[in-house]
């Protein structure tokens, strides 16, 4: 948002990666900008003991892969407590399984290709990343099957016993890739796991004890903590902790984000 008349007021809004927000704030900084940004993110998905694994499958394994994975509010990350830890992988890969590269032009494509070659390549490099660390591998990984071998496709990809080290646990993939951590045992570990990360965009909860529910959303450091849904709307406000971005999108909030505050004193004089 630019303003024509005083430059020196401008706001600048952008949504992208980090990196490049702090290459935004940089530049803007000579003439003391404003902003309000949303980078990058790796968010957590937390599978409680108690959760309802069908419910937080059906919901997962599709948003993983609509839109070929290019969400700013997607899962980064799969934590899974160590009782359902094999129940939770064995009905996600299953789901994982019915999904497949298609043409963007038919009706019937769920999963179309990634923005670029450049994005394509990018993703491929994380994969081959997770490969290399020593990730085990459970779904995709390889180019897909002629035709979409020529086109900037990426195949669903699932990888397990993921180690929080790893690159592909630590970065933003931004593609059709599931990265499922290591079994957790108690709240306490996995909330730290999930706050040891540069970002803190959004987390999503899976458990049927609100109480616990609650805890996590106080205890967890993200712009928006989700407990058995993911709802975002209008109404709603959105902005991350950390290096996933400064200000709030959304609401009545977001709109004050681009007002300016000004004190007027006046001295009534007859």
């Amino acid at each position: 948002m630019l303003s024509q008349s005083h430059p020196e007021e401008d706001i600048i809004g952008f949504t992208g990666s980090s990196e490049t927000g702090k290459a935004i704030m940089a530049a803007g900084s000579a003439t003391v900008k404003r902003y309000v940004l949303e980078l990058g993110g790796n968010n957590p998905v937390i599978i409680c003991e108690d959760a309802d694994i069908d419910a937080a499958v059906e919901y997962h394994a599709m948003w993983q892969y609509h839109n070929a994975g290019m969400h700013c509010s997607g899962a980064g990350k799969y934590y899974v407590h160590e009782k359902v830890y094999d129940e939770f992988l064995e009905k996600f890969l299953a789901k994982s399984k019915t999904y497949s590269c298609g043409d963007p032009a038919d009706k019937n494509t769920f999963l179309g290709p990634v923005a670029s070659r450049e994005h394509r390549d990018r993703v491929e490099g994380y994969i081959k990343s997770g490969i290399d660390e020593g990730a085990k591998l459970l779904l995709g990984g390889h180019k897909p099957a002629p035709p979409f071998d020529k086109g900037f496709y990426v195949v669903p990809t699932v990888f397990a016993e993921v180690k929080q080290h790893m690159k592909i646990a630590r970065e933003e993939i931004f593609g059709p890739v599931a990265v499922i951590m290591d079994k957790y045992s108690s709240d306490e570990e996995v909330v730290e796991l999930a706050n040891d990360t540069r970002y803190g965009l959004c987390a999503i909860v899976w458990t049927e004890d609100m109480r616990k529910g609650m805890r996590f959303t106080q205890e967890l450091h993200a712009g928006a903590v989700f407990v058995n849904t993911q709802v975002q709307t209008p109404e709603t406000t959105w902005g991350g902790f950390k290096e996933s971005g400064i200000g709030i999108e959304g609401s009545l909030v977001g709109l004050e984000q681009f007002t300016q505050l000004k004190m007027v004193v006046l001295k009534y004089r007859k």
